[in-house]
Parts: structure tokens; sequence; C-alpha cells
């Protein structure tokens, strides 16, 4: 069993407490049930893992959805980046905090066919995620290539800080891990600090995002701009139609066709990060000349009065495969059996 001891934060207009959790057992050291403060809500499909990298403790945490609130799985001991703190620009050697998803996955083998004996370094192999996101964007970040994977120099592990930005574990623990990944369908979060919320605190918070998606969709159904166009943030928000007034324009103009659409939203998870949130579901829009369905990330902040304002969206194909698929079944999807032969490993303690 691990206890962390959470810091005292303010998210919002919400002071936290500091508490002593239990993984094992979901309570506070004074028997209050608490929940991972990043993770407000689980689904079956786009997450029915999370993973959250907390790099105070230098530990990969897997948890999995139960009914849509999380439950503890295990945890990994990692390193990330060799400087501190939250990554800003390229080569700052900076682990970024954040949402992210993971996009593709090189084996060993391609790792040395792209980066020849250099690609030596990551292991058994090595998990894409899809930084910079649309927020990293917003606030200028650059940057590229932060992975989460495994190394030929066990004893980096020990170290903490020993990364150039990546996420990176031992490589019998990324073996392990993946048996719960699919790619799009497995968030990493990256924290400083983990914070738990006691669960009053963490329904509010998730009921806050919920009824901001409720409020949207319903102005969407009714083709109300006004309304609809009032939950984006007007500073900040951008997506493949442009900035704010552009995406304004264009969702005007769709909204002016004849005939109400019918749309409806399945798979919902809501999760964020230390000042935005990412919600994730499956989208099914029908209208009189588009019938599609898709994968909808919606990227929000909170305004000066704390009210979520959307300030990027993605709409993509990727992530909606295996769709009609019951239950996640955890597997070596990625890894086959033998996988660390013939990878030389330098072993740590761990």
């Amino acid at each position: 069993m691990k206890n962390i001891a959470a810091k005292i934060i303010t998210v919002g207009a919400l002071t936290l407490l500091p508490l002593t959790y239990s993984f094992a057992q979901g309570t506070s050291a004074d028997g209050t049930k608490v929940m991972p403060a990043p993770l407000l809500m689980l689904d079956n499909f786009f997450a029915h893992h999370v993973l959250i990298a907390e790099k105070s403790t230098h530990s990969l945490h897997l948890f999995k959805n139960a009914d849509g609130k999380p439950e503890f799985v295990r945890s990994y001991q990692m390193a990330t980046g060799k400087k501190p703190g939250d990554k800003e620009a390229e080569g700052d050697f900076r682990t970024p905090e954040g949402v992210y998803n993971f996009v593709d996955f090189m084996t060993n083998k391609q790792l040395l066919a792209q980066s020849g004996p250099q690609g030596a370094i990551y292991g058994a192999g090595a998990f894409v995620t899809d930084y910079p996101n649309p927020v990293d964007k917003i606030n200028k970040k650059t940057g590229s290539g932060i992975w989460l994977h495994s190394t030929n120099d066990e004893t980096r592990i020990d170290k903490g800080l020993d990364s150039r930005g990546c996420v990176v574990t031992a490589n019998n623990e990324l073996i392990d891990v993946s048996k719960y990944l699919e790619l799009n369908k497995t968030p990493m979060i990256v924290v400083q600090d983990l914070i738990y919320l006691n669960e009053k605190t963490w329904e509010t918070q998730k009921g806050e995002l919920k009824k901001t998606i409720d409020g949207w969709l319903d102005a969407w159904r009714k083709k109300d701009i006004e309304s609809y166009i009032s939950y984006y943030d007007q500073n900040d928000f951008v997506d493949s139609k442009g900035k704010y007034a552009a995406y304004k324009a264009y969702k005007k103009a769709v909204f002016s066709n004849p005939g109400q659409p019918k749309i409806d939203l399945d798979n919902l998870s809501i999760l964020q990060a230390k000042n935005y949130a990412v919600v994730t579901f499956t989208q099914n829009y029908q209208s009189n000349t588009i019938n599609d369905t898709g994968r909808k990330l919606l990227y929000l902040r909170q305004d000066e009065n704390y009210n979520w304002k959307i300030v990027s969206e993605v709409w993509t194909k990727n992530g909606l495969e295996n769709m009609g698929k019951l239950a996640f079944e955890p597997s070596l999807r990625f890894f086959k059996e033998g996988t660390r032969e013939g990878i030389e490993i330098k072993k740590g303690n761990n």
C-alpha cells in the first residue's frame, strides 16, 4: 500500500485541504472518501484506463474505470525530464504537464531503423504522445517527441530526473502497463503533484463541467447561435476553422440551413490538468446534408468568473476502432513474449 500526502491547492474558487490518501482504500487518513482530482469521469471506451504521471514522486499511476469513477490499479517507478518544472520550449529538458493521448507506438526494431544505434536508448518500445496539444499551442509551447518509453539503461530510473522530457520506465514495467493501453483511448495526465478531492468537491467539479457540456449541446441542437457561441472563449479559441470570429461566422452559416440536426453524445470522459479540462466523447451528427460519427475532444479553461469556456475542439475518426466491442480486455497487443530478447539492458535497483 502506498500513501502520499497531497498539498493544499486552490482550484477555481475552491480551496482543497491537505489529505493523506491510501490508494488501496480510496480514503484519507480521517476516513473521508477522496478521489484523484484529474479524473472526473471515466468511461469504457475512451478512458477505460488512464495513466497519471506524478513528477514529484516519480510514479506512474494506473487507474481503471469503475462505473465512471477511477479505481487505482497499481503504480510504476518512472523518470522524467532532467530539469524540473513544466515544459515551455524545445530542448529545455522538461516534461510537459497536461492531458495527452497516445497516437502511435514504435517497436524496438522501428526505433533502431529510424535512429540507428541511438535508438537503443528507448529500450523495448515507445508510445508517442500528442504533445503539443491545442492548449500547449495556445500557450505558445514548443518542442515535440514527448514519449512514454523504456530504456537500455535502467539505472536511469532511480535518478528520477534523467530524460530529455519523456516519461521513462523499466522495460518490464513498460511491457506490463502496455497491456492496458490503446492508441487514442488511454490518456496520460502529467502532473507535478497528484491532488485529491473529497467526494463532494469532486462531484461538484464534475457537475459543473457536465452542466457546461449539456448547455452547449442544447444550444447546438436548437441552433441558437448566440447561446452556442457563448460557450467559447472569445480571446483564445482556435481550431481548424480559425479563431473565434471565423468559427462564429462558420457556425452561423451552418445554423442557417433548414431543419433541426440530431446530435447525440456517447462514451463521455472528463479529465483535467492544472488549468484546463478535456472532455472526450463519440459524436453522432445527422442533418439534411451530413450523417457522420466521430470522436470529439473539447479543451476548456475557466474564465475570470470561473465559467468553463471552450478554447479548442478537435474532431477526428481516430480512436473509433472496435466501436461494437463491449469491454476492453488487457493483452500484450503491442509486445510479444520474448520482446526483451536481444536488447542489452543495464540493470538498476528497481
